[in-house]
């Protein structure tokens, strides 16, 4: 059964990942982590990254200067134009993302680009970077993304359809 389910979301994500490539080599490097902390046992210590504005606030919420850091892995926005956003912010996402880590333990690199609908809904997922050693995870991961309500994005002052990057770093610490 999972076979068939990865290969699903295999065609659909296939279905932009061309025009995708390029902006996610344009993504600003990770400043924000989540993670769980070591309890003093020998267990791995898993750590999730990859953000660079506060996760616990919503699009509104953001200075200037964060949304300007949203805003600039986009290409052609204009000062008034905004793009799609976790409706409640990152911290629900991350916070799924993490209980999928800390089961599965995956290690690398995951960019996926979500597009948003002008009502703020999920509507397909481009996978532009799975974990190469996880493919469950990255299905998992676009799920999550799927199932997330999204600010729509803003374009000439009116709700439009446009596309949102998700880049997430797992490593696991011994």
């Amino acid at each position: 059964m999972r076979p068939r389910l990865f290969a699903g979301l295999a065609a659909a994500c296939a279905v932009a990942a061309v025009p995708c490539a390029r902006a996610a080599d344009e993504l600003p490097p990770a400043k924000f982590e989540l993670k769980q902390e070591n309890t003093g046992s020998h267990l791995p210590r898993n750590v999730l990254t990859g953000v660079s504005v506060p996760i616990n606030r919503r699009y509104s919420e953001l200075t200037d200067e964060q949304k300007d850091i949203v805003k600039s892995r986009y290409e052609a926005m204009r000062p008034t134009d905004e793009p799609p956003y976790p409706i409640d912010g990152l911290t629900p996402l991350f916070k799924a993302v993490n209980q999928l880590q800390r089961k599965v333990l995956a290690q690398g690199e995951l960019v996926i680009f979500i597009d948003v609908d002008a009502k703020g809904n999920a509507v397909s997922a481009s996978v532009i970077k799975p974990l190469a050693l996880d493919p469950d995870m990255t299905l998992a991961v676009a799920q999550v993304l799927m199932l997330t309500k999204y600010k729509p994005a803003i374009c000439s002052g009116q709700p439009c359809a446009m596309g949102y990057p998700f880049r997430v770093t797992f490593s696991v610490e011994h």
